[in-house]
């Protein structure tokens, strides 16, 4: 299969991500022992520069949505990091029977949450899902063992840099000496314990939402992002080769002048967007939203 990684030990596929055109973090995980898939989701933004999304979003979802669908399906195992709907909702186009015969492993639907999803989003969530999976697991702070694969879930930490939007466990996936970091949305990470999980796993390939400059000023301050940099560095100067910084940061058309800088700094390290380590062009469709609308169809429905 077409991988970020490819060694005997595991495979990794990034198979929707924001800079392939509409917001997504799912992740494909493939060991000799079991197949798993992060956040098998995509959405779209229901305004940005208020304006609803243009046909060409629309479209790319749907295309993406199938991506997460044949993923999903050849899985044992999905991973559920938080119930906002770009993380757990796979879109209209994809029946939730993907989540049929698998094991789930959720974020903690009760503790450590804020009101919109535990009141509303997780409880119809796993109201749908029950009957379907084979097993549901709570996974915060918890490992998990397939043959010689190793899940293993932070604490729930923040959605960013406070806890306004909740909470996300972040994932490691370790088999031999390849280790897998997938952060769900820390947005940075701009808090050290974000970036304690990583630093202390010392991953292979660390799978990051990125700081979200894109709402630098309003929702993401300067010094979010100043502390998101640095903690990015650390992660590279701990011996992490592969660095994937997407989501959130593929938001914002600047996003190209950070990771020249740490491109710049880091050469022996491969970093970039889930789209350019995949071997594919950059499409950030939401932060064009304003270019597309200038010579184009207005989307017939948004996802958020």
């Amino acid at each position: 299969m077409t991988a970020v990684i490819e060694t005997p030990e595991m495979a990794v596929d990034l198979v929707a991500f924001d800079s392939m055109g509409a917001r997504s973090m799912c992740t494909y995980i493939e060991t000799k022992d079991v197949r798993i898939t992060i956040d098998p989701a995509v959405a779209l933004a229901e305004k940005r520069f208020n304006l609803v999304p243009h046909a060409k979003e629309v479209e790319r979802m749907g295309q993406l949505a199938e991506r997460v669908k044949r993923r999903a399906m050849e899985s044992d195992v999905i991973i559920v990091t938080h119930y906002h709907y770009d993380h757990h909702d796979p879109g209209d186009t994809v029946p939730l029977d993907i989540y049929g015969g698998k094991t789930v492993l959720i974020k903690d639907p009760k503790n450590r949450i804020n009101s919109s999803q535990g009141n509303y989003r997780a409880p119809l969530f796993l109201a749908m899902i029950k009957g379907r999976a084979k097993q549901i697991e709570v996974a915060d702070g918890r490992r998990f063992s397939f043959g010689g694969t190793e899940i293993e879930f932070s604490d729930a930490v923040c959605h960013g840099p406070n806890s306004a939007m909740g909470y996300v466990i972040q994932t490691m996936v370790r088999r031999g000496d390849e280790k897998v970091v997938h952060t769900s949305d820390v947005q940075g990470p701009s808090r050290q314990d974000q970036a304690e999980f990583i630093l202390r796993n010392r991953p292979n390939t660390a799978i990051i939402d990125g700081p979200m400059t894109y709402m630098l000023g309003y929702a993401y301050s300067q010094e979010d992002l100043e502390a998101s940099l640095s903690n990015i560095r650390a992660i590279l100067a701990g011996g992490t080769k592969n660095v994937v910084l997407d989501h959130h940061f593929a938001r914002d058309l600047t996003f190209e002048k950070y990771l020249n800088e740490l491109r710049e700094d880091y050469r022996d390290a491969k970093i970039g967007t889930a789209a350019e380590l995949m071997g594919m062009e950059d499409d950030l469709l939401e932060a064009r939203r304003r270019e597309l609308h200038k010579g184009g169809r207005v989307g017939a429905r948004a996802h958020q």
